[in-house]
């Protein structure tokens, strides 16, 4: 599908799909995106790099696979909100988040998950891709997260661009084309071409 509302600036950009995962209500999900957007672009530590963030909050998967040709198109980061009122709900939430991580799998270098209303045991554990928040409105921390997770994302881009910058493979360069491509080589050799 062409997107229409991309311009020059969002070759320097990384794209960050922002999602709910199951029932999160309309309102309450704008107002935490809206914050999460905020965050549109963040100074790196021990750098002066500037890495900027474009989000979106709909995105068909099928854009995602452009993400070879055209990079601007790769969904890199995924941030998903979600609320959960009691503990017996927790695995079914977090089954969820997985299959919402699967959906971008091929191109995603990180994700993070938001949870709203869920308190006790597991609320209490520290995890790096999770945050927990009692409500929509006590979670004051959500744009120092996000800007963690942008930094996450950053580290992953430059150790890529690094391992790019000392392989030595020679000829070994692999080939651009586009997803309707992909289709007419199937069981055909690919390096010939």
């Amino acid at each position: 599908v062409p997107d229409y509302m991309q311009c020059a600036e969002d070759h320097q950009t990384v794209l960050v799909v922002v999602q709910p995962v199951g029932i999160v209500p309309e309102d309450q999900f704008f107002k935490i995106y809206k914050r999460i957007t905020s965050v549109s672009q963040v100074t790196i530590r021990d750098s002066q790099r500037l890495l900027y963030i474009r989000y979106r909050h709909h995105y068909l998967a099928e854009n995602n696979e452009w993400g070879d040709f055209q990079t601007h198109r790769k969904v890199v980061g995924l941030v998903s909100i979600t609320t959960c009122s009691s503990a017996k709900d927790w695995p079914q939430t977090a089954e969820r988040f997985h299959g919402q991580k699967e959906v971008y799998s091929s191109t995603l270098y990180d994700s993070r998950l938001l949870v709203f209303g869920l308190q006790g045991e597991i609320a209490e554990q520290q995890r790096t891709d999770v945050a927990f928040y009692p409500s929509f409105e006590e979670c004051s921390d959500v744009e120092r997260r996000v800007e963690d997770f942008v930094e996450s994302i950053f580290i992953v881009l430059e150790s890529k661009r690094l391992d790019r910058a000392t392989d030595k493979s020679g000829d070994k360069i692999p080939l651009l084309c586009v997803p309707f491509e992909k289709k007419d080589f199937v069981g055909l050799d690919t390096d010939s071409r």
